[in-house]
């Protein structure tokens, strides 16, 4: 369904502001009380969005205050239906949008920290971490780049790290064979799929973490500011 206009006056204004705040959560369900519609859980996850990928180097904070609102006992019901199942519904279709292998093309084919496909698998595996969203459409791209093509283009390398952040991010939900997650990462860096310096860190950490069995205490929240350094 297409939105028209915002969901209320300042809309924007306001949940930036509230997500800008170093503790989100009073203010963000405040807000939702106030106007209690799905159009605002639009709103909501659009601007969480927004500036989540402005400011990557705090989305597990950001993603932790959607699940603190979520939680909440004073959570609004939306329309008949829990606060929780509205944002699980809408953050998929926005993972799903950002995961889609298809539009890595163009300025999405260039790794960098301003990739739609990388900073949606940081979004989505904070997602699966926080039961914000967990969904084929997110757990199916880190399978498909486990087997990106061994051909050391940057879609390859882009698609092998986007399943690195996300298994790092949360990886003990999606383990179904931690040896085939070793095979293949293994195979992709003996291959050179992945170039950048950084890049290669993130890649070698993620099989040492698939190797230990992605035990829970080995999360690792700053993936982000591993592959981006410059950029926390």
């Amino acid at each position: 369904m297409a939105w028209a206009g915002p969901a209320f006056d300042n809309s924007e204004y306001l949940f930036l502001n509230a997500f800008a705040l170093s503790d989100p959560t009073p203010e963000l369900l405040n807000l939702i009380r106030k106007h209690p519609t799905y159009h605002t859980v639009v709103d909501l996850l659009t601007y969480y969005t927004t500036f989540a990928e402005k400011n990557l180097s705090r989305a597990n904070s950001l993603a932790f205050a959607l699940a603190t609102v979520r939680d909440s006992p004073d959570a609004p019901i939306i329309g008949g239906t829990s606060l929780g199942v509205c944002i699980w519904e809408r953050l998929e279709h926005i993972h799903t949008l950002g995961l889609d292998a298809d539009e890595l093309k163009g300025e999405n084919r260039i790794f960098g920290p301003n990739n739609v496909y990388l900073m949606t698998s940081l979004l989505s595996g904070l997602s699966l971490k926080y039961g914000l969203a967990m969904t084929r459409d997110q757990t199916s791209p880190i399978v498909e780049g486990l087997h990106a093509p061994l051909d050391k283009s940057a879609t390859s390398e882009i698609r092998v790290i986007g399943s690195c952040i996300q298994l790092l991010t949360y990886g003990p939900e999606m383990v179904e064979s931690r040896d085939e997650i070793v095979t293949q990462l293994e195979a992709q860096k003996n291959a050179g799929t992945v170039k950048n310096p950084n890049a290669l860190k993130v890649l070698e950490l993620t099989i040492s973490h698939a190797k230990t069995g992605f035990k829970e205490e080995n999360d690792v929240d700053n993936v982000w500011e591993l592959l981006f350094p410059s950029q926390s």
